[in-house]
């Protein structure tokens, strides 16, 4: 195998673990919320909690948070089969110029995805790095959890890459957004999550570990292994999706099938052999959520 693709591989590897410490910090704390469904032990993309879903994303240096945080808060929300409804922001700026700047920047994001900003803090202090956070809620329509990988499922990639100005951000992701929530209604979707931290190969290795299954990859939707995307993963037996996708003009992309066998395979190549997998599974915090009507009771 090439010697970068080698190096890509083990940086998305690295990635998918490397807040397992702190989470095992908090471990203890899912059992002081009443009807957690999605908490610390889960470590899915966002919280579920009855029938609302949360996630809090940051802090983003403010140059970047303030073209694409809330898009990106947001997309946790959907993956996890949820309407998002509203959000708050907390921005950290070197003045009040530079904090009003973002502000009309945060609601294009805000007006162009529906999602309203209703609270949050704005502080401005010279001395601190520009950054800021958002937490996004949402209504759980049904629960989407990263962890439920079929042998049989075709593994795709959904969506465009989130990038450049605001109004492409906004566009791109609100087709996503659109065509994954179609998608939860009329088809039955096994597993999905953002590809976020550690890239498309980071995150599938995530619910590879957590599912305990492996994969044949037929296709390598992106060379760069390990780079922020902004699409979804999405498993599932259902060929179904690829018709809605194309009503919604939704780039989808087959990247292959999950199988028993603890190894990741490119094509005849073993990636990923069993004995990571296993140490990976051994070292990763993880508890299944228990799920027994993934639909959600409004």
């Amino acid at each position: 195998m090439d010697e970068r693709i080698k190096k890509e591989i083990e940086q998305a590897i690295k990635h998918s673990g490397e807040s397992n410490k702190i989470r095992k910090v908090f471990w203890y704390m899912d059992e002081k919320v009443e009807n957690l469904l999605f908490g610390i032990r889960q470590g899915d993309d966002a919280i579920v909690v009855k029938d609302m879903v949360f996630n809090m994303e940051g802090p983003y240096p403010l140059n970047i948070g303030r073209k694409t945080g809330l898009i990106h808060t947001t997309s946790d929300i959907v993956v996890m089969g949820a309407k998002p409804l509203y959000g708050f922001d907390a921005v950290q700026a070197k003045n009040l110029k530079e904090a009003e700047d973002a502000a009309e920047d945060i609601k294009r994001q805000s007006d162009g995805i529906n999602v309203p900003i209703v609270g949050g803090n704005t502080q401005c202090l010279k001395n601190l790095e520009s950054c800021v956070s958002f937490f996004v809620v949402g209504k759980l329509l049904k629960p989407i959890p990263d962890s439920n990988l079929e042998k049989g499922d075709k593994l795709y990639i959904l969506g465009e890459v989130i990038e450049g100005e605001i109004g492409d951000r906004v566009k791109k992701a609100n087709t996503k957004f659109e065509t994954f929530l179609d998608m939860i209604e009329k088809t039955e979707i096994n597993a999905a999550k953002d590809c976020s931290r550690g890239g498309w190969f980071g995150n599938l290795m995530e619910m590879l570990i957590k599912s305990r299954k492996g994969i044949i990859i037929s296709n390598i939707p992106y060379t760069d292994f390990s780079k922020y995307m902004g699409n979804y993963l999405i498993s599932t037996k259902d060929e179904n999706v690829i018709d809605i996708a194309m009503q919604h003009k939704c780039p989808i992309t087959e990247i292959g099938i999950i199988t028993n066998e603890l190894e990741v395979k490119i094509g005849k190549e073993v990636a990923v052999n069993k004995e990571k997998i296993l140490e990976l599974i051994d070292k990763f915090p993880f508890k299944k959520p228990h799920l027994k009507n993934r639909l959600c009771a409004i």
